[in-house]
């Protein structure tokens, strides 16, 4: 028998029951019907194949307690939950999907060794549950969205899949506009029904772009940089402090963080207040 299943929480969660019953399975990982056909069709295996998680799981809660069982782990006070804590791991870029069954069928049902790392492999991916909530918190610390043909958007460049993520906090920080989280050539869009799309959806960068106009919002952004700049006193500058509270790291995640950190660097540029005027 091979079991594939879909590279999310409720997917991993399925395999792991299943699993639990066909020891002798063979586990593929596939985060569409497209990438499983063609994983299918490279594999010399025979037998049934059983989908997992491919459509809407209605009972991720029980199911949840059928895997890790009733009783709360033991873990930190900054620890997520079992489920948030698939989630994160999930998106990290170096996780293993059918790794991750293995490593929780062998925990059998005691979840405290998923967070204590006293396993090889279970340090590995709480590890990585880690790399990717410091990504996470660092975006929602850093990041510097633009308001611009009345969205707030924002570019961001992370090694791991957290841009809905990021855009979910977004949404709530935010209620009364719609917003915007670019990552390379996709985007998401929270408050999408502000514009006449879904509540929460993912299109094209090129197709939110075309949503934005920018000729006012370049003349408000450059007025912005011009006050900014003309009220900044020289003599108070704590570039120590600037540079730990503006780490250098986090200058990439946006366009606003590298003017910010650029400022910091280099100074600010002479200007005065009739230059605003």
């Amino acid at each position: 028998m091979i079991l594939a299943f879909n590279a999310n929480v409720d997917g991993v969660l399925l395999a792991c029951s299943y699993f639990r019953k066909h020891p002798g399975a063979e586990l593929i990982s596939a985060k569409n019907q497209d990438e499983l056909d063609q994983k299918l069709g490279f594999s010399f295996s025979e037998g049934e194949v059983k989908r997992l998680g491919f459509t809407p799981c209605g009972s991720i809660e029980a199911l949840s307690k059928e895997i890790f069982g009733k009783r709360k782990a033991r873990m930190a006070r900054f620890d997520p939950n079992p489920l948030r804590y698939l989630d994160l791991l999930l998106r990290h870029r170096n996780c293993d999907p059918v790794e991750l069954v293995h490593l929780i069928i062998s925990c059998n049902g005691d979840t405290d060794q998923l967070y204590s790392g006293k396993g090889k492999l279970a340090k590995k991916y709480y590890n990585y549950m880690r790399d990717v909530s410091r990504a996470y918190e660092r975006l929602c610390m850093f990041s510097r969205p633009e308001f611009k043909g009345g969205i707030l958007s924002v570019e961001i460049d992370s090694p791991h899949n957290i841009g809905d993520l990021f855009c979910r906090w977004l949404s709530r920080k935010n209620p009364d506009v719609p917003v915007a989280v670019i990552v390379k050539t996709n985007a998401w869009v929270g408050n999408g029904d502000l514009l006449g799309l879904d509540r929460f959806s993912k299109l094209t960068a090129a197709f939110v772009e075309s949503l934005r106009s920018t000729s006012e919002d370049d003349e408000v952004d450059g007025l912005w940089d011009i006050y900014y700049d003309s009220q900044m006193i020289d003599s108070r500058r704590n570039i120590g402090l600037a540079k730990k509270m503006q780490p250098k790291f986090s200058a990439s995640m946006s366009k606003m963080a590298k003017k910010d950190r650029y400022k910091v660097e280099r100074g600010i540029a002479s200007c005065r207040l009739d230059s605003f005027a």
